[in-house]
């Protein structure tokens, strides 16, 4: 195992909040406010645990983001989350059309439309796992964002072996008449309109109207003439909740639509070994380069808007009854994905991808809570969801050689390569039905156990994948396809998979004193099994086992000074066995399983209200993730570090109020993470990683008239950082390097009305 080498700036950052608070104990131990009371940290509740709780109470790691932290912040996606969590990663596949999350070395790298991530997301409890749901969610309107990291077998299930990320949306207030109006613009014309209206409708009724719309011109430049700019954004979403409150009844029905559209394509390709080998990005001689093109331009000729649209309905009934609670947790969602995908990011039609993907979920959470005065309580619960995915997928290949201009043919029946397309398609079933137990016995007043176990039961079941090859004749001015020519080998072939998984947790937590709280814990997570949606050959189409983890985890919670400040750590060490990964290998794409990982790491995370004016939250994860046993078409990878596990990562972010007054109140925010070298895919090509990098944001916020009117001005990565956010080893086929492009520097400002 290695040492974990530090960024000295911010681990400078962290040692100062860290020296800074402790010396504000001892000078300022007594600091109060202006109206003559002590200065302490608010309490910050979550439900990380399937009831509301302090989180310091909580023997899980969970970093919490709230109201105030999410509107500094500037968060519109769950790629946004990660930067102030510690070993939390965001890996953005197919740009900001597909986002993938990895906690402390397990995540994802099948980016296939009916696949899932090893990070379980949730809305409102509703589990948000296929493709076309998760890439639809948008990040407004919230009250909170959970992260609970480690895995999470027994009351989240499966695909939790990296861990789960809640978002939980703002309800009905009861209390008259509220909302708020904000809008916002900035540079590459971003414009946002954001909203919510709520209204108490007697005294057990409530609703609430929610909506956000963003859009911009995007932030990477075409210089192709007549050819639009590139990572655009356009968005649109709106939430209606309805709620009832009396008579030991607690329900809310939620309704949600959410649209996206514009150019997604945030491709870099630049050529492998500066070009020397073929003569520049593709096959054979294009001789095509960027080496005039900056970081965020490109030349893209194929420029077609990404289609993302999720509706779905869900319903949430709490009813008390003596030492218990009844929940019951009904969902339905429909989602859609169409991403187009430029991959040669070059004039030519040399790589052209479409993915598609249409879900429809049905899910039903139903859980019996005790209450008991003595020290024995649990969460008992049945779940199940169904799934069905019609995907398809669509590669176009050199179809630009044979013009008049290229030196190849262009005719797909003769050479089976050049100027040909390839198609699949497949109708995907997911079933999934488990039983869980989730318990707790007080020893004494100090000590808890906690004892989990849950059962699962699930079955994938695909129908008709089908793959052929025709003609790619949307080059020279053309708009379609040419015919179907013949079939690539897989015919209507239908497959199931069954698996069963018992997963659980054993963990103690000692209460020292009412301040301080050491916790340890074994638990397992499991990933199901999956088939590979990117088959057009026989040999492609293969399906992978369940991934399995083992973790001991051991921390601690510790509130200091009076209230004044939060000091959280825990460490840890997995057994990751069968990791599922995507890997391209002359022009196919298999999905396998890698041996044995071992992963072990550390996290501290500090809040500290460091003065009456200053509140500081900082965090470090420390991360060593590599195979123990792996090997791939006679590589041995043993010892290679896991994708998107970088070594070091540090964040920080601080609150200071300037000036407060009885007309004004003016707060400087800063925010910034660090994320040491890593890599994208298991073979640790240096060529493909991300070397270490910070991104730094800002954030001046000015409120008045009794907190009616907020305006703030911000800028996110303040210093233009060019970074990518996943990479593909494209070498072998095309003589390119495969990269997508992190966001540059983006400044606005924005107006903030409540009533």
């Amino acid at each position: 195992m290695r040492t974990f080498p530090l960024n000295p700036i911010f681990c400078g950052l962290v040692a100062t909040s860290l020296s800074f608070s402790a010396n504000a104990a001892a000078q300022k131990n007594t600091d109060t406010s202006a109206n003559g009371e002590q200065v302490k940290l608010e309490q910050i509740v979550v439900t990380a645990q399937k009831k509301v709780e302090n989180i310091q109470t909580v023997p899980v790691s969970v970093v919490a983001l709230g109201m105030d932290d999410l509107g500094n912040l500037k968060m519109r996606n769950t790629q946004e989350i990660v930067s102030q969590a510690p070993n939390v990663q965001m890996l953005g596949s197919n740009g900001d059309a597909q986002l993938v999350l990895g906690m402390r070395g397990v995540t994802q790298s099948d980016y296939s439309p009916n696949g899932t991530g090893a990070v379980a997301l949730y809305v409102d409890e509703v589990y948000m796992g296929a493709t076309p749901l998760a890439s639809g969610v948008q990040l407004f309107d919230l009250d909170r964002v959970e992260m609970l990291l480690g895995p999470q077998g027994t009351l989240y299930g499966k695909n939790t072996t990296g861990g789960a990320v809640n978002i939980m949306t703002t309800r009905p207030q009861m209390m008259g008449t509220s909302g708020y109006v904000e809008v916002g613009a900035g540079n590459f014309g971003y414009r946002t309109m954001t909203g919510a209206v709520d209204q108490e409708l007697s005294d057990n009724w409530g609703a609430r109207f929610a909506f956000t719309s963003v859009s911009n011109d995007g932030f990477v430049e075409n210089k192709l003439a007549g050819a639009e700019d590139l990572s655009q954004i356009d968005e649109q979403a709106a939430r209606f909740s309805l709620a009832y409150e009396g008579d030991g009844l607690d329900a809310i029905l939620r309704v949600h639509k959410s649209r996206s559209r514009a150019n997604p394509t945030s491709i870099l390709l630049i050529e492998a070994d500066g070009g020397v080998a073929n003569g520049g990005v593709g096959i054979g001689a294009t001789g095509y380069s960027r080496q005039d093109l900056g970081f965020h331009e490109t030349e893209t000729n194929n420029v077609r808007a990404k289609k993302l649209d999720l509706t779905g309905a869900n319903l949430t009934i709490n009813y008390g009854l003596t030492d218990y609670t009844l929940t019951s947790i009904t969902s339905y969602d429909d989602g859609e994905y169409f991403t187009p995908e430029d991959a040669d990011a070059s004039p030519y039609h040399l790589l052209e991808d479409d993915f598609y993907a249409h879900t429809k979920q049905f899910t039903q959470d139903l859980r019996l809570s005790s209450d008991y005065a003595g020290p024995f309580n649990f969460i008992a619960g049945l779940f199940f969801s169904k799934d069905t995915t019609d995907g398809a997928t669509t590669y176009r290949w050199l179809a630009d050689f044979g013009d008049g201009t290229q030196p190849l043919p262009n005719n797909c029946e003769d050479t089976f390569f050049y100027g040909c397309y390839y198609g699949n398609s497949y109708e995907q079933t997911r079933t999934t039905k488990a039983a869980y137990l989730h318990s707790t016995y007080e020893l004494t007043d100090e000590v808890t156990v906690t004892v989990g176990l849950r059962h699962t039961r699930d079955s994938i079941d695909i129908d008709g994948y089908s793959s052929w090859y025709g003609e790619a004749q949307n080059s020279f001015g053309q708009d379609s396809d040419g015919p179907v020519l013949g079939s690539l080998g897989l015919d209507n072939r239908s497959e199931s998979i069954d698996d069963t998984d018992t997963s659980g947790k054993i963990g103690v937590d000692w209460a020292i004193n009412s301040d301080l709280m050491v916790y340890g814990s074994y638990s397992t997570g499991y990933r199901g099994s999956a088939f590979n949606g990117f088959a057009f050959a026989p040999d492609e189409f293969t399906s992978v086992e369940p991934e399995e983890l083992s973790a001991w985890e051991f921390g601690f919670k510790s509130t200091l000074q009076n209230g004044r400040t939060r000091l959280n750590g825990a460490v840890f060490r997995y057994n990751y066995e069968n990791q599922q990964f995507l890997i391209f290998d002359a022009g196919l794409q298999f999905l396998l399983n890698a041996g044995e990982s071992e992963i072990q790491g550390l996290e501290l995370q500090l809040t500290t209200q460091a003065t009456d004016k200053m509140t500081i939250n900082a965090g470090v994860g420390l991360l060593d993730a590599e195979y123990v046993s792996m090997s791939y078409a006679g590589a041995d990878l043993s010892g290679n570090t896991l994708p998107s596990s970088p070594e070091t990562n540090v964040n920080i972010m601080v609150d200071y109020d300037l000036w407060e007054s009885d007309s004004l109140w003016v707060q400087f925010h800063y925010d910034a993470n660090y994320i040491s070298k890593q890599y994208f895919e298991p073979f640790n090509d240096d060529r493909l990683a991300q070397p270490g990098y910070s991104i730094h944001n800002a954030r001046l916020n000015f409120s008045f008239g009794g907190d009616a009117h907020k305006v703030g001005v911000y800028v996110k990565n303040l210093t233009d950082k060019e970074y990518a956010t996943y990479s593909v080893d494209l070498v072998a086929d095309w003589n390119g390097l495969f990269f997508f492009r992190g966001a540059p520097r983006t400044f606005g400002a924005d107006y903030k009305y409540t009533f």
